[in-house]
């Protein structure tokens, strides 16, 4: 499905084959990165992928599911990569990686507007937090038995438990609540605050290890199109695209961005 094609001696530089595309799977409730939005599957993160692959001629074909499913599909081999994935300790065990990350992210502890703090480490033994199936957030909190974590299927539902009372926090990324809080006032009123910082971390497409010759070769392209598109600008101009419209363009009630043939 792939060549390499001649490059400078230090290297490879591998290519699609006309026609061919690289299948992933993209997850379904991660906007404004990667998710729904209005029907359709929207994101900056999705741009960045698309955009990369495009940079050394491979076309992408994406399919969205619920992150959960997103890993266990690529764990059992039946498709080739799923973002948006942290290369964690753990997740540096189930998959191959590429080197650049898509973007870097800022996880928060959201809580009740009425919360009196300050947020200190007791709380993660005595109060609920919300989180998304399947996500991990750092190896700390993860591995804690001491923590109570409520499950739920996306980071709009985390924050919507909070709202409501289910759940004493929500753990989510900073731009993606403040995309649900400022868009769906009816689930999530009063909105969370946040109150702590979790992490920092970078983000990156997951590949199976169930092909690794393949997966390998797909990281290594990743990385060659990530570089060449922070190199030409159409990275830095993705990422304005997206920043102007998460300010202004979705509260004027404009379609959400798209990267299709170099531009948004």
């Amino acid at each position: 499905m792939f060549s390499v094609l001649p490059a400078a001696a230090d290297e490879i530089a591998p290519q699609c084959r006309p026609g061919e595309r690289v299948v992933l799977a993209a997850e379904d409730g991660f906007f404004p990165y990667t998710g729904l939005y209005k029907g359709q599957l929207r994101g900056f993160s999705l741009d960045i992928v698309t955009a990369a692959f495009a940079a050394v001629g491979c076309a992408v074909e994406f399919r969205q599911m619920p992150y959960s499913r997103c890993l266990r599909e690529v764990q059992a081999g039946r498709i080739s990569g799923c973002f948006n994935t942290t290369n964690s300790d753990e997740n540096l065990l189930k998959y191959i990686f590429h080197s650049a990350p898509l973007f870097h992210g800022r996880i928060l502890v959201y809580g009740p507007p009425g919360f009196k703090g300050p947020f200190t480490d007791a709380e993660f033994e005595r109060s609920t937090f919300s989180v998304v199936r399947g996500y991990t957030y750092t190896d700390a909190f993860d591995n804690n038995p001491q923590i109570e974590k409520i499950e739920v299927e996306s980071d709009l539902q985390t924050l919507a438990l909070v709202s409501r009372g289910r759940a004493d926090f929500a753990v989510v990324y900073e731009r993606v609540a403040q995309f649900h809080i400022g868009n769906n006032a009816n689930q999530v009123t009063p909105a969370p605050v946040p109150v702590a910082s979790l992490t920092e971390f970078d983000l990156f497409v997951s590949f199976s290890k169930a092909n690794l010759e393949k997966s390998v070769w797909l990281a290594h392209a990743l990385d060659l199109g990530l570089g060449q598109i922070h190199k030409n600008g159409v990275y830095s101009g993705i990422e304005a695209v997206w920043d102007e419209w998460l300010q202004s363009g979705v509260g004027q009630g404009k379609p959400a961005p798209y990267w299709t043939n170099g531009s948004s």
